[in-house]
């Protein structure tokens, strides 16, 4: 089994990627950095009250969904990993198993 080099394939994964439809601006959009004047914004439409409690409902579904996977990857992961008490915050516990599949890889290639 090949060890992946994380970075090179995320960064190979992001030079394929379109990024023609998306708005990369930050900030206000008058701003010389954007190259954008106020005449090419649309108004803001509002959205309606009902279509915005169900955006909110699935937002929420999906941060649970998300709460859960980390937990459930957490559990996976070696006590050598863990801070004590305090759980870790979302980026660690992705970082810390890049690194635990990464030691895996290592050990699985020695043995072969």
């Amino acid at each position: 089994m090949a060890q992946i080099d994380v970075d090179a394939f995320t960064a190979q994964v992001l030079s394929h990627w379109d990024w023609s439809g998306e708005d990369r601006s930050f900030g206000d959009a008058s701003s010389p950095e954007s190259g954008q004047k106020d005449e090419q914004h649309k108004p803001k439409v509002k959205m309606s009250v009902k279509r915005r409690m169900k955006a909110s409902e699935r937002e929420k579904l999906r941060m649970r969904s998300l709460a859960e996977a980390l937990h459930q990857l957490r559990e996976y992961l070696p006590p050598d990993y863990s801070r004590g008490a305090q759980p870790l915050t979302k980026i660690q516990t992705l970082k810390y198993t890049i690194r635990y599949i990464k030691e895996l890889s290592s050990i699985l290639e020695q043995q072969i």
